[in-house]
């Protein structure tokens, strides 16, 4: 089922691609976990750093093309993701949980 991208989520692919680093971390909950291909990110340090690292290697942007909802708070996004990194570009699925209208936990994979 295809539905609509929740506020949170359409902001955080919005502020990816303004490289607003205050703004992304303002996406997530103060407990919120990240998990990407590197490891888990977990509270808003990490994550901060996280996203510090990737937008200094890499300039990307990623555009959602299909969102699923699925039980409770939970989203998953499919979104093509472009830039200077190998093997651009990629589609990646980005599972949202989400908790009090911000992101509780994402999970990245291909």
């Amino acid at each position: 089922m295809t539905t609509t991208v929740p506020d949170v989520i359409a902001r955080y692919y919005r502020v990816i691609g303004e490289r607003d680093i205050d703004a992304f971390v303002a996406c997530f909950t103060d407990n919120a976990t990240v998990a990407d291909e590197d490891g888990l990110h977990d509270g808003p340090a990490a994550i901060r750093a996280w996203r510090q690292r990737t937008a200094a290697e890499y300039d990307y942007d990623a555009v959602p093309e299909e969102v699923v909802a699925e039980a409770g708070d939970t989203f998953v996004v499919t979104a093509l993701v472009t830039g200077t990194f190998p093997g651009s570009p990629v589609r990646l699925r980005h599972r949202f949980t989400l908790r009090d209208g911000l992101i509780g936990a994402l999970d990245i994979r291909p």
